[in-house]
């Protein structure tokens, strides 16, 4: 079952018990069910148990092990800028807080892929359902990132989560993957090297 429909049938529960619930904590619980209408029931179940009463996104990221969105926007803002000692700095104080390696890695897959979209279309930042840290950091930080470093970005962060989830320790092989992000973030891209060679 797709994250959309999930969403979709845990928000009628949701208003069938009564519970306040916001778009953010009901698209991270479905994110985290992983298709699985059983699973993410269970989740939302735990969530409302552990509210008694409104369910925040917060209380799903702390519930989730996930990172809060305000920090991914800093890492991946760090890493960006080729600051691999303050990256690591940042997921290691995540990681402490009880972030999940695997979590963190997802949230800046969605943390670009928002970018990406703020790029292209502009106008989704007046969207009202779209969280304020979202619309402020992400018209902060998309207009200093090109197109072609965010889309390295994501098949770097794509091909990075696929390498922590077979890895031996999921925290040594993110260090890995955001080494090598923060290590490139700064090169330039095969098309801008193209026109530094014909210079």
């Amino acid at each position: 079952v797709d994250i959309q429909s999930l969403e979709k049938h845990f928000s009628a529960i949701a208003d069938l018990e009564s519970v306040e619930i916001s778009a953010t904590a009901l698209h991270l619980i479905a994110r985290a069910a992983d298709g699985s209408v059983r699973d993410g029931l269970s989740l939302l179940d735990q969530a409302i148990s552990h509210a008694g009463g409104a369910v925040s996104e917060s209380e799903v990221r702390n519930m989730l092990g996930l990172a809060d969105r305000a920090q991914s926007f800093i890492l991946l803002e760090a890493l960006m800028a080729g600051d691999v000692a303050g990256g690591l700095k940042i997921f290691e104080r995540m990681f402490v807080e009880g972030a999940d390696p695997l979590a963190v890695l997802e949230d800046l897959l969605e943390v670009v892929h928002w970018l990406t979209r703020v790029k292209v279309v502009p106008s989704v930042l007046n969207n009202p359902a779209v969280p304020e840290i979202e619309r402020t950091r992400g018209e902060e930080i998309g207009v200093k990132l090109s197109m072609p470093a965010l889309s390295r970005a994501w098949l770097m962060l794509l091909k990075g989560l696929g390498e922590v989830r077979q890895a031996p320790s999921a925290r040594q092989a993110t260090d890995m993957v955001l080494i090598r992000l923060a290590y490139t973030a700064t090169l330039p891209t095969p098309e801008e090297a193209l026109k530094l060679i014909e210079k």
